[in-house]
């Protein structure tokens, strides 16, 4: 087949770029450029998607003997992926880009211009796997990406290929040391892509304009000021400035109030969980599992409660943690992925 391989410049997407080349398919490199240069200046590091994981994607295809393309997005990414990452914050939510990022830009206009290439399929590094139409997760449950893809539209996922989804993290490294690629050996990108290193919250706190609230016991009882929400998450321990007889976690951001609601562990725990957005990738029927973040097992579930097409309730069977607004709920059946939606609340 006539593939496009979306090229981020690391390790995974240049051993599929070889894995693909090898079972015969006409492959054709492409990387998505999201920050202008002076962006990349800005953060006096190298980040992900930066000029040099350009170069490196370029260089791996050129060794390989497959065109490459560069089709810069950066005005589309700061609009649909930066701002509302932004304002996210501003409402008290702690929002997850990445699925957003595949659903609209890294798969959905990849897919939606694959005439442009001359291609049928598009397929990127992503550990996860494809099956009678379905997605699955990767073989190696570490590096399983299904969470972050749970997100993108059905009629994308079945135009799209996974090399590396029966494959392991080492496996995939060995290829480019076996094939003397540059990127054998370069580390993997574990933070956001367009903080320049910073956390999300020190990101944020620059860009919006915050004003003091009171950090509150569940119970009604007042700690102290603090000098702005974006300094908090759900779950978040440390750094609270504040002492009490047990130690006392983030549980809700009530932006509205400008108030970070505080208390102990057990507060944390929660049984139901409300969903919005849904996108759904198979039936939801049987045995499910859920989660709530990347690189949780998937939880047991006890009931799904459709409120419309797109709106769930899921109740797991045991209570889980740290459930925070603006993040991914994604669900699976086995392996299966079923979809993903946006947490609204947790009960």
């Amino acid at each position: 087949m006539r593939v496009l391989l979306a090229m981020s410049g690391g390790v995974d997407s240049c051993a599929a770029a070889h894995l693909l080349k090898e079972a015969g398919h006409k492959v054709t490199g492409i990387t998505l450029v999201f920050h202008p240069d002076v962006e990349v200046a800005r953060c006096n590091l190298k980040i992900c998607c930066s000029r040099q994981d350009t170069e490196d994607a370029k260089e791996v295809c050129r060794k390989l003997g497959i065109p490459h393309h560069t089709l810069d997005l950066s005005e589309e990414f700061d609009r649909t992926i930066v701002q509302p990452f932004i304002d996210a914050y501003r409402l008290g939510q702690t929002p997850n880009p990445c699925g957003r990022c595949n659903r609209f830009l890294k798969i959905g206009r990849l897919v939606e211009r694959l005439e442009d290439y001359n291609c049928e399929k598009l397929a990127t590094g992503h550990y996860c796997r494809i099956e009678d139409g379905k997605l699955h997760r990767g073989k190696d449950i570490s590096k399983d990406q299904s969470y972050f893809l749970s997100m993108v539209r059905p009629e994308h996922i079945e135009q799209m290929i996974f090399p590396l989804g029966e494959m392991t993290k080492p496996e995939v490294r060995k290829i480019a040391e076996k094939l003397d690629l540059a990127v054998a050996d370069k580390r993997e990108s574990q933070e956001l892509c367009f903080t320049g290193g910073e956390s999300p919250n020190s990101f944020v706190s620059g860009k919006i304009s915050e004003k003091p609230g009171f950090i509150k016991h569940v119970s009604g009882h007042i700690f102290k000021l603090h000098h702005g929400m974006s300094a908090y998450t759900i779950g978040q321990r440390k750094g609270l400035g504040i002492a009490w007889h047990e130690p006392l976690y983030v549980l809700k951001l009530d932006a509205r109030n400008r108030t970070v609601v505080v208390g102990e562990r057990h507060f944390l725990e929660k049984r139901t969980v409300l969903v919005r957005g849904f996108n759904h990738l198979s039936e939801i029927s049987g045995v499910i599992s859920a989660c709530v973040r990347y690189n949780q097992e998937p939880k047991p579930v006890e009931t799904v409660s459709r409120i419309d097409d797109t709106s769930l309730l899921v109740r797991f069977q045991d209570p889980i943690t740290a459930v925070a607004p603006g993040q991914i709920l994604a669900a699976y059946a086995e392996d299966t992925v079923l979809g993903g939606g946006i947490i609204v609340e947790a009960m």
